[in-house]
Order: C-alpha cells, then sequence, then structure tokens
C-alpha cells in the first residue's frame, strides 16, 4: 500500500483510452521498495480537453511528471516550453517534466526504451544498426518514436507502412530532416529485405488477428519485435518463434524505458532489471 500525504509526488498515466496501460503496476511497485514519497496514477481524459488538463495539472508543483499514451503523443510535442530532437524528429513526445530551470520539456522515451532492449535482444556486440535495415509497420506514436530512435542510432535503412499514407509521409520528412543520410522506403516492402521487422499496430493483440506481416518471408537471422503489451506472446510472436526466430516482447521496452523515466522525474541510477525482478508483469 502507497501512503498518500500532502507531501507525495503524483504522476499521471494520461491516455483515452487508459486501461491498458501497465506503467502504474511497475511505477508504484518500485515506488514502495524504494520507500519514494510518490504515486503514479492513470487518468482518463478525452483528446479535446487533454492539452488543457495537462498545462493545469503541471501548475501544480506537486506533479513531478507525466507519462502519456494513446491518443495524446502527437498533441504532447508542442505542449511545453520546449521538445527534444527525438520528440521533434518522431512528432510525438510521451513524456512530460520540468527541467532543471523549471521549463516544462516534451520528451520522447519510449524508442530509446525499444533499442536499448533490442541491443540486449540481439546478443554479444548488440544490434549493428549502421550495417542494418528495419521495417517498421504502424507509425503512430510507437511506430515513430522507434523510427526516429533507430535513425539515431544510424541505421541505414528504414522501410515504413502504415494505412495512413499521410502519417507515413510526415514521419519520412522529418526523419530525412533530422538525418538527411538515411534510406527511407514508403512503398510496397518485402520483409525479407530487413533485419528487423517491428509490429507498431494493435494487430496481432487478440485471438484470430491478421499479423501485419509475413513471417515466413523473414530472412533466418532476422528479429521480429512487437510493441504491444495486451498480450506478452501476441500471434505474431508466437508465429515468429515458431520458426526459430528471434524475438521481442512489447514489454521489454517498457522496462527498458522505465530508468528513462525515474531520471527525468527526478530519481536516477535505477535499472531495467530494478523494475524486471519486481515481478509484476
Amino acid at each position: 500500500m502507497i501512503p498518500i500525504s500532502g507531501t507525495t509526488n503524483v504522476f499521471p498515466v494520461i491516455g483515452w483510452p487508459v486501461e491498458q496501460v501497465k506503467a502504474p503496476a511497475i511505477y508504484n511497485a518500485y515506488f514502495v521498495k524504494h520507500d519514494i514519497d510518490a504515486v503514479c496514477v492513470p487518468m482518463r481524459v478525452a483528446p479535446e480537453h487533454y492539452v488543457a488538463f495537462v498545462r493545469s495539472l503541471m501548475s501544480a508543483p506537486n506533479v513531478g511528471g507525466i507519462c502519456v499514451t494513446i491518443p495524446h503523443k502527437a498533441a504532447t510535442v508542442g505542449i511545453g516550453d520546449l521538445a527534444t530532437r527525438e520528440a521533434l524528429t518522431a512528432g510525438a513526445a510521451n513524456t512530460i517534466f520540468r527541467d532543471a530551470q523549471g521549463r516544462i520539456v516534451a520528451d520522447l522515451i519510449d524508442g530509446e526504451g525499444f533499442v536499448r532492449a533490442l541491443d540486449i535482444t540481439a546478443g554479444t556486440g548488440g544490434f549493428d544498426y549502421r550495417k542494418s535495415s528495419a521495417l517498421i509497420v504502424g507509425c503512430g506514436g510507437v511506430g515513430s518514436a522507434i523510427a526516429a530512435s533507430l535513425a539515431g542510432r544510424g541505421i541505414s535503412r528504414l522501410g515504413l507502412v502504415d494505412v495512413d499514407a499521410n502519417v507515413v509521409s510526415r514521419l519520412a520528412l522529418r526523419l530525412v530532416t533530422h538525418y538527411p543520410s538515411i534510406e527511407i522506403s514508403t512503398q510496397e516492402t518485402d520483409e525479407s529485405e530487413f533485419d528487423l521487422l517491428v509490429n507498431g499496430t494493435p494487430l496481432g493483440m487478440n485471438p484470430g488477428d491478421v499479423v501485419p506481416f509475413d513471417v515466413a518471408l523473414a530472412k533466418d537471422s532476422a528479429i521480429i519485435a512487437e510493441c504491444g503489451m495486451k498480450t506478452e506472446m501476441s500471434e505474431l510472436l508466437r508465429v515468429a518463434q515458431a520458426r526459430g526466430l528471434r524475438i521481442q516482447k512489447g514489454k521489454e521496452m517498457l522496462f527498458e524505458q522505465a530508468p528513462l523515466y525515474m531520471d527525468r522525474f527526478g530519481w536516477p541510477g535505477s535499472t531495467a532489471d530494478q523494475f524486471r525482478t519486481l515481478g509484476v508483469l
């Protein structure tokens, strides 16, 4: 049980809906274990009220920061005093905090969480970004974050796929603006051409879902990565694992970005393994 008092720092997780979020479970368990006077609270806020609600929340000194989930990531980029390069490149932000000067900053850390997890999934030596390519299916908030972080690590080529062609074209433009040497494909892509295949869509979370790409066409050395956390082993991951491919579960991104949240919110020095061993996911 987390004791709540007038000194407690509050960290909302805001989404619409918000029932699916896993962050409160692991952050509250971490706060309890380390005797931190803080609580993470999910809040369901409709898009039309989001900007005004966040600006009001951040005027309260005991709101230490905000975690942002769907569908508010795009609206978060311009919500504060400044945005980080990662947020500007992706056109999305999932973290709001105050910096040392008291400015409200919009940041994007789930992409960094993804690539940190990818280095572990790849094994010895990590993932060779400069000699590799990645296909991202679903270029919304999480897909764009991963694209920006992969570009930041120097990946040679990105394939971008989304049902909304405008989403893809805007993301591609932002990526080449910040990383002009990157090669980007926005047309129909062949799964066999890529070293990493990422599902940034909700497809595969429910039994009977169509998977977002054909795992049978992937090269034997490919890594298949999931972003969703509704279920630990999606249909996509089950198919990939049955084929003997390396897989990355969605929750690994959550574990790897947890220390980044703690750093922005005033508790640096934590590790992803501290959150894995909490045993709440």
